[in-house]
């Protein structure tokens, strides 16, 4: 099953809302998932931030992003 960007984005920071409150339970889409420890639920964090990265962006480019150049023509 492949994830949306929503989807990854709202585990990260499910996972990341779990660590900061110490809690090693989480759930998600009608599924419990209890972690080892805080090291297992920072590697589920990493997991799902490499997904993410993966996922071309399709937002406008970045203003440091080469833009080219144009040619123009002149009709003599």
């Amino acid at each position: 099953m492949a994830l949306t960007v929503q989807e990854i984005d709202a585990r990260i920071a499910l996972l990341q809302e779990a660590v900061a409150s110490g809690e090693l339970t989480v759930e998600y889409d009608g599924r419990r998932v209890t972690y080892k420890d805080t090291k297992s639920l920072t590697d589920a964090i990493n997991y799902f931030q490499r997904l993410r990265a993966q996922i071309p962006s399709t937002g406008p480019a970045p203003s440091s992003a080469d833009r080219g150049s144009y040619a123009s023509f002149v009709r003599d």
